[in-house]
């Protein structure tokens, strides 16, 4: 697969993750790094879920970004993004 792909592929990419995320989540109560960061395996290349490194990364074979976690803020502390509340 080249560096750079088309949206179609990105889509399928991103729906092969997210459905990957989902069987994960039904096999386990809480989804940690040890859980992520074997990543997952499309069209017989290994993509990445997460980068401990950064929240919101872009995979290298992808063309846009995968963000499959979020923060839950402390009851008090200051809500950044939307999806906190």
């Amino acid at each position: 697969m080249g560096s750079i792909i088309s949206e179609n592929t990105d889509t399928l990419i991103r729906m092969a993750a997210f459905n990957h995320v989902r069987r994960l989540g039904e096999i386990h109560d809480h989804l940690t790094a040890a859980e992520l960061n074997p990543g997952f395996v499309f069209q017989g290349e290994r993509f990445p879920l997460i980068n401990p490194q950064r929240g919101i990364f872009k995979p290298q074979q992808m063309r846009y970004l995968l963000s499959i976690k979020t923060v839950f803020p402390k009851p008090g502390a200051k809500v950044w993004y939307d999806d906190q509340r």
